[in-house]
């Protein structure tokens, strides 16, 4: 009787057991669901510019808003997932010329005020899988999605970030990042619609845009060298570094070249951006103290154009947004073949959270005996709250003035010269963001 009682413990106690292993490893507590993540964030963004550099005096500007939800899932067996993002933008106003801030949707061909529409859009929606360990792993994802600064690639962000179909991975072992992508087409900042990568005068299609990048990165040092090709069209090369020789000092340089392929060379002379080649160098210094901070950059461009002023592209043809890090890129480009650009950034805290600076360029060239000076100073306060009721809420403002010259047209930036001089052209641009992110889950 002894026996059969404790042979029925042992039963039981094996039942609960398994019970128990089987509640363990149910839907309910599987990494699946419990590491999945649901945020819902909003954005607010005002643009503005007022200009006459290749026409007579415009303001182009755009007000939206809009209402991001994303859905971050855990992975099944520790390996399988899927991430979606939707986003829903309304338009609050718009003037003519409005699509070139690239915040609303333009439904027509001209820059009419009344073609300004909202939009919404899956602007991501892939399945992902990530394999290995501490030591050694891989993480790969297939589908529509965006890629800061991956490879030659990168996604940039307005009112939504543009997102690409493709595919992507980094593998990684210790400090070493090895990683390649292959997309085929996108999804803009402004637009809910399909777009296929097009060379400069839009008569080709780029059929696709490979990329592989490898990265060492430790607490003191990274040096980045990136490669891609959009095909038959244009040759990338990215190197990228940063160093920090003391705790507060930061060190960096970037160098960015683009090379011509058959699709480029085929382009007519005023579609070109460059003849052969071109090239970016660029160098920065940077101090951080607790409250305030400094950057100074120097750059220099080299890109050859016949009977015209050259410029380095950042991007890879039309619909395509490229990695480029250089301070050179503010405001308004300063890219242009033989120009030489100081940049300063300082920034300091007056107040516990909020940060107001100044960003001021400063560029200038030859051409035909004339000596083009071009610069901008914008003013800019950012505000972001570390803790209490708006930890999750940031703000930046930002006002500026800017002084160029006249160029042949929206495209070509070959001065317009009268009587042999360049013609001065002022701008004037303002822009405010507000971020507030709720996390749902």
């Amino acid at each position: 009787m002894k026996i059969k009682y404790i042979t029925m413990l042992l039963g039981i106690s094996s039942s609960l057991a398994s019970a128990n292993e089987i509640t363990n490893n149910s839907v309910l507590n599987n990494l699946f669901f419990k590491n999945s993540r649901f945020e819902f964030s909003t954005r607010n963004h005002w643009k503005y510019l007022k200009e006459n550099a290749s026409q007579p005096k415009e303001v182009h500007s755009a007000w939206g808003q809009v209402f991001t939800f994303d859905l971050k899932s855990g992975y099944l067996f520790n390996t399988i997932g899927f991430d979606i993002t939707y986003d829903n933008v309304i338009k609050l106003g718009a003037s003519d010329y409005f699509a070139t801030r690239n915040l609303l949707y333009n439904d027509g061909k001209s820059y009419n005020k009344h073609h300004a529409h909202g939009f919404n859009k899956f602007t991501q929606r892939y399945a992902k899988i990530k394999l290995g360990n501490d030591v050694i792993n891989f993480n790969g994802k297939a589908g529509w999605h965006s890629l800061k600064d991956f490879g030659v690639i990168s996604s940039s962000k307005h009112l939504t970030r543009n997102s690409y179909l493709g595919y992507s991975g980094i593998l990684k072992y210790d400090n070493v990042y090895f990683s390649l992508a292959y997309i085929d087409s996108t999804l803009p900042r402004e637009s809910a619609k399909k777009l296929h990568f097009l060379t400069a005068d839009r008569k080709k299609v780029i059929d696709n845009i490979s990329t592989a990048e490898i990265t060492y990165k430790d607490k003191d040092l990274t040096l980045d060298y990136s490669y891609g090709v959009a095909k038959d069209y244009l040759r990338r090369h990215v190197i990228e570094l940063s160093y920090k020789p003391m705790q507060k000092l930061i060190l960096g340089g970037q160098f960015y070249g683009s090379y011509a392929l058959d699709n480029y060379n085929a382009m007519k002379q005023n579609k070109k951006e460059f003849e052969d080649h071109a090239w970016h160098y660029a160098t920065d210094v940077e101090w951080k103290e607790e409250d305030w901070s400094i950057k100074v950059g120097l750059a220099y461009t080299d890109a050859n154009k016949h009977n015209a002023i050259g410029y380095y592209n950042r991007h890879l043809g039309k619909n395509t947004r490229a990695r480029f890090n250089g301070l050179a890129a503010a405001g308004a480009d300063y890219l242009r073949d033989g120009e030489l650009v100081l940049t300063t950034v300082m920034s300091y805290d007056f107040v516990k959270d909020n940060s107001t600076g100044l960003y001021m360029n400063y560029g200038q060239f030859n051409y035909k005996h004339n000596t083009l000076k071009n610069g901008e100073i914008n003013l800019f306060d950012i505000w972001k709250p570390t803790s209490g009721v708006f930890k999750n809420l940031s703000i930046l403002s930002k006002v500026g003035y800017g002084w160029s010259y006249k160029t042949v047209s929206a495209s070509d930036l070959t001065p317009k010269l009268r009587h042999g001089k360049y013609q001065r052209s002022p701008t004037l641009s303002a822009e405010t963001i507000i971020d507030y992110r709720f996390n749902l889950l």
